[in-house]
Parts: structure tokens; sequence; C-alpha cells
């Protein structure tokens, strides 16, 4: 049997070190190499287990176990019978390969194993990795794109017993031209994502929190609208934002934005767009009366299931991201959203509440619909 293999799956086949990180660029195949060499080495021992973990149930299903799967077919080991999806876990021989999300608790704090994948463990906390390490009795390997420029995951790198490894797109042979293409296209938009995306190297501190975004005439046709974002506010505005996606990434057109408007008057405002009311309009879960008075007007409107900041932020940064050329109010807060800054100047990780009502809508949007597939990266 041949199967083809990048330079992850060799470096852990070298490897004499229990934890290995993999901090790469997009399209490095870092993820489906390290299930590669997992599958492999079960194959070849007896009563090991392997968890494979990440922060979200859904984020795992929607990549890693996709992954998984073609790897165990690739194999030629597959047995739908040893899938147990309701369990979480696969039957590999005597090798459970078993598979949880970081927000079940019981499971972080209450199972032991013998090797442990943490996918994107830059999601994870070092409270939730150090209880994970503390369970395990051989292996570790985590993988992560270097989006954040803080993280306990870099003080790893150098420690004795780490092998930490930058690998970048250019590590995978298999890649095509036109995503090799899209990737390089990332030098000339923007530096900062280019370093992350295309070195596989920590994004550089910027004093504005996005500086990839483009501006579009009109919308692709391919585009899918993915719901309406609403930010409340009266001295502040209430806000209403359109968000697409396609596969070239990220749409967000402006709807609405007002001061001084009651929730009867913004109701108003929305119906008078013409819009379908039963689409998803995902609203800030802090004014939860006015999400109900949306319902009663029979306006699909839903409150989101906030994660934080960061995390909404990190899933538009993912993506390229355009935006409407008449959003003016968008734009105006794109150039001022900034990141907040140490009494030295240096930015923390945390951007200034303010001016981002916009921003706030299509956060919202995106959590709503993108953070269940947070491994599906346009570029």
């Amino acid at each position: 049997m041949e199967i083809k293999t990048t330079r992850v799956f060799q470096d852990l086949l070298e490897s004499n070190k229990r934890i290995n990180v993999f901090q790469g660029s997009s399209r490095a195949s870092k993820t489906y190499n390290i299930l590669i060499y997992f599958v492999y080495k079960l194959l070849n021992e007896e009563n090991k287990i392997l968890s494979v973990v990440r922060k979200t149930l859904p984020a795992l299903k929607g990549s890693v176990l996709r992954d998984l799967k073609e790897v165990l077919i690739m194999y030629d080991v597959y047995d739908p019978n040893a899938w147990h999806q309701a369990d979480g876990y696969y039957q590999l021989g005597s090798n459970p390969i078993e598979w949880f999300s970081i927000d079940d608790e019981t499971k972080v704090r209450g199972r032991k194993r013998d090797y442990l994948f943490i996918n994107e463990a830059t999601e994870v906390s070092h409270d939730e990795y150090t209880q994970l390490v503390l369970r395990t009795a051989d292996m570790i390997v985590l993988d992560l794109n270097p989006s954040l420029w803080q993280s306990w995951i870099y003080d790893l790198e150098g420690r004795e017993d780490v092998n930490y490894n930058i690998i970048t797109y250019k590590d995978n042979p298999f890649l095509p031209e036109i995503q090799i293409q899209e990737i390089e296209k990332l030098k000339e938009r923007d530096p900062n994502l280019w370093r992350i995306f295309g070195l596989g190297l920590k994004g550089m501190p910027t004093k504005m929190v996005f500086t990839h975004h483009q501006m579009y005439y009109e919308l692709p046709k391919d585009a899918k609208l993915l719901g309406y974002g609403i930010d409340w506010g009266y001295s502040d505005p209430s806000t209403l934002v359109a968000v697409y996606k396609n596969d070239e990434g990220i749409y967000a057109e402006e709807k609405l934005y007002l001061k001084n408007v009651t929730i009867p008057d913004f109701i108003y405002k929305i119906k008078d767009l013409n819009l379908n009311l039963y689409d998803d309009y995902i609203a800030d879960s802090a004014n939860p009366q006015a999400i109900e008075e949306l319902k009663r007007n029979h306006i699909n409107c839903k409150p989101v299931k906030k994660n934080s900041i960061l995390h909404g932020i990190d899933l538009l940064k993912r993506n390229n991201f355009y935006v409407n050329v008449n959003s003016k109010n968008l734009l105006n807060e794109l150039q001022s959203y900034i990141w907040k800054t140490d009494k030295n100047g240096n930015n923390l990780d945390e951007p200034v509440d303010s001016n981002n009502h916009l921003l706030d809508g299509i956060r919202y949007v995106l959590e709503m619909k993108l953070g269940k597939n947070t491994g599906v990266f346009v570029y």
C-alpha cells in the first residue's frame, strides 16, 4: 500500500519528544498527516487509546472527523460498524480512537489516554491543556495556525521535551497550483496575513484589528446569505448588516445604521427594506426584550450564542473579507477598530469596545454560522 505523506508525518516518525507542536500556514496538511501518523501507529500497537480533541464538538465533526474517516478508508481499515458516532469513538482493532470537545469538562478532567491530539490548539486555554496533559501517558501532538500573537503555546518552543515545528504550504507537495496562487496573493494584499497563512509565523501586532478587507461593488452570484447581524443601541446606533459567504470569502453589506431609534422604529425600518423576514436575524443576546419584540413582529430573530470576542475576530480573519463599497459606516468602523494597549504602548489581545456596532453584528452571524466549522479555511 502506498500512502502519500508530507513532512509532518516524517517529523512524527522521527520524533523522540513527548510533545510535538505543528505551527503552520494554511494548506500545510498538518491535521491530515497527524491523523495518518496516528492510524499508522495504532495499526502496529494494541490496547492503546487515542483522544482527538477540539474546542467545540461541531468544529470537530466538521473538520477532523471527516479527515479521520478519509484516512481510515485510505488505509482500507474503515468499518462503518466500528464508527460509533453517538458514543464518540472508532474501534480500530483493540485501539479506541475517541473524540470529544473541550466544552465538555467532564471528559476533559475525567479520561485517561495513551495519545492525545489537540486540533487548533490556540482555541484551548492553558488550564484545559494542562488537564488533558496530566491524563495522557505518552505522545501529545498539537496543531495550530498562529493567528494570535500571544498564546501559551508559543512558550512551548525551546523546551527540551517539545519538538516544535513550523511548516508551510510549501511542505505540502500535493497542493494544487490554484490554492498555492491564492495563498501567495496575500504577499501583496496583507503582509500580516501572509506571515500567518503563508509563512506559518505569528502575526505581528498592528494597531488596527482588521487590515485585510477589500471592497466589492456587486455581490457574487454564488454568495449565499448566512444571516443578518443586529446590534442594539439608542445613543449608540442600532445596526443591521447582511453577511454572505462563498468559496472566496465573507461579504458584508450595511443595511441599517440608526441612532436614537426605539425598537418599534427599528422594526419598521427592517420591514421597510423588504427583506425576507424568515431568514436568520442574529442579535446581541443582551437585550432579550428586543429579540422578543422582533419575533412578535414575525422577524426570525435569534440570540447569538456568544463565544469570546477574540474567537469571533479570528473567524473573520481566517477568511477573505469583502465589504460593499456603499457601506460607509462599516468601512469607517474598520478604520477605527483598534487593539487596546498597555502603558508602554504594546498591543493587548483585546479590542477597544467602541465604534464596532456593525462589526459586532458580523461577528454574531459568524459565531452562529461558522463557529461550527472553524477548521474550514477559504485559503
